[in-house]
């Protein structure tokens, strides 16, 4: 049986200081939570839910309506939820994950596995997911050699760094997560003392979105109103145009040279397959498959339970039509069309059986925010709303579950509404700064995958094939820089969303709260 990092690393490490363990409940919440009688009614719509709010549990929740079941947004469900909140989730499509096209592979580093096994979560993503333990490397175009590969190396993550990080890569299923997160957000109150509730409303897309009322309107005029509003509908939202608008002069967001395209090839095909078939041999058949290109790099890798082949390309040859951004379009190209000159043999094989669902979408550079919060305070964008991440970058996902999670923990400290303008601003400014890192390591990633030929290509793939000689993993270097970006590396995995929303809690947020209590 695989070994679990998340419980391993848990038992291995120190407990928590005792300055984020929680604080004693104030004497008045404590009455109104262990003395108040809570009556469990199931209700249909949101109307009936503030209503609930107003005159059965007033000061014990703060409805919420959070914008699109994305991972963001379904997370945050999930953490809203626990921590004793009323959540209204407002989803376009008709099901989860309805207008993802592919249903394609998504990567949920040690810093995201963690926090889903926090929840409870760990056997169910376990079950659907493929364990990643490093990445296999490539060169794109062959150049010519006989077996049609050109090999580099192999690199293996660090079981120190798991162990610290207290979680694994997986390798999962886009609608398979969002599944996961839909019925652990949804599913019956267990917790009496915390009674959350969260509700999903499919076919509703959002038309208007009045920041100061905190209401909103769907394309049906059917209006919903709340305390405060999530924005968890990606880079080319409602949330985040509003919040561009708010803000004196939006550049336009430019696209760059390259686009990603994606597709999924069954497991059964790929076994029948005499070439394909050795991806499901050790150890591709866990490893993320890379491939060094010019101006191209595709990453090949199994997702799900199924353990279905996920392909990825880096394309300067995408369909310029597809430039919104989404995965719902189809792809009026094929594979083939795509792949350019020279390719690795393993690539020309997954083309030609390439048959179902593709996508092709334009990587942007977007601008960034200055403010993740509204002018009146109310209003908030999460996840890709907030620092949009290129397509299949490997922290998009992981990210997503740590905004969910912060965001959850810290109004676990209050049902005070007026608060929600301090909470907002507190996510902003603890969470800011690390997505902006991370999302630079992303883009430096796709520039060291996509390189053009040349002096510093050569160079780099020098640096790899000695690694590889030498029996260390590819990306290994005895240089100082080296040293540096695996030490950011483990500062990256090693996150944990709920000990930094309860600090920032502990050093400012609870100071208020005293404070309030004083002047009573």
């Amino acid at each position: 049986m695989h070994q679990s990092w998340y419980e391993y690393g848990r038992r291995r490490l120190h407990p928590r200081p005792s300055s984020l363990l929680p604080l004693p409940l104030p004497v008045p919440l404590r009455k109104i939570l262990f003395h108040h009688v809570h009556v469990c009614v199931r209700l249909e719509g949101w109307d009936q839910i503030c209503e609930f709010h107003v005159s059965a549990a007033a000061h014990c929740r703060i409805p919420q309506i959070i914008v699109g079941a994305s991972i963001s947004g379904l997370t945050s469900a999930v953490a809203l939820r626990s921590s004793g909140h009323t959540v209204l989730v407002l989803e376009r499509d008709s099901e989860i994950g309805g207008s993802d096209l592919v249903n394609g592979g998504v990567r949920v580093a040690p810093n995201g596995f963690k926090t889903l096994a926090e929840w409870g979560l760990e056997a169910e993503i376990r079950e659907n997911g493929v364990i990643g333990e490093g990445f296999v490397t490539y060169k794109y175009d062959h150049k010519g050699k006989e077996s049609g590969r050109d090999y580099i190396g192999l690199s293996l993550w660090d079981p120190e760094l798991l162990v610290d990080a207290r979680g694994d890569f997986l390798q999962m299923r886009h609608k398979d997560l969002l599944e996961i997160l839909y019925r652990k957000a949804t599913e019956p109150t267990q917790n009496e003392s915390s009674p959350g509730s969260a509700t999903v409303l499919f076919n509703s897309e959002v038309a208007h979105i009045d920041c100061e009322r905190c209401t909103v309107t769907l394309k049906s005029g059917e209006t919903h109103s709340a305390d405060a509003i999530l924005g968890a509908d990606g880079p080319s939202g409602l949330v985040r145009k509003l919040l561009l608008e708010e803000e004196p002069a939006t550049s336009e967001e430019p696209q760059s040279e390259l686009a990603v395209y994606m597709t999924v090839i069954p497991r059964s095909v790929a076994l029948e397959h005499p070439v394909l078939k050795e991806l499901y041999q050790y150890p591709q058949s866990n490893m993320i498959v890379t491939y060094l290109g010019n101006n191209r790099a595709s990453k090949v890798f199994l997702v799900g339970k199924n353990r279905d082949v996920f392909v990825s390309i880096y394309t300067p040859d995408g369909d310029l039509k597809d430039r919104c951004g989404s995965w719902s379009v189809q792809s009026e190209r094929n594979m083939r069309e795509i792949l350019g000159p020279g390719y690795d043999i393993m690539l020309h094989h997954l083309a030609e059986q390439a048959s179902g669902p593709s996508a092709c979408v334009q990587i942007k550079r977007h601008s960034e925010l200055a403010s993740w919060v509204s002018h009146s305070g109310k209003v908030v964008a999460i996840g890709n709303a907030a620092h949009p991440f290129p397509p299949m970058a490997l922290h998009s996902c992981s990210t997503a579950i740590e905004d969910g999670a912060f965001i959850g923990k810290v109004f676990s400290h209050t049902k005070d509404p007026a608060r929600i303008p301090e909470f907002f601003h507190a996510f902003e400014e603890t969470r800011k700064p690390r997505c902006a890192y991370i999302l630079s390591t992303e883009q430096n990633h796709i520039e060291f995958t996509c390189m053009p030929d040349g002096d510093k290509q050569i160079a780099r793939d020098e640096t790899l094939r000695a690694n590889e000689a030498a029996g260390r993993n590819v990306l290994d270097a005895p240089d100082v820089d080296m040293h540096r970006i695996w030490e950011d590396m483990s500062i990256v995995f090693s996150y944990d969303p709920f000990d930094s929303a309860e600090e920032w809690w502990v050093s400012w947020g609870r100071l208020r709260d005293q404070a309030a209590r004083v002047h009573k």
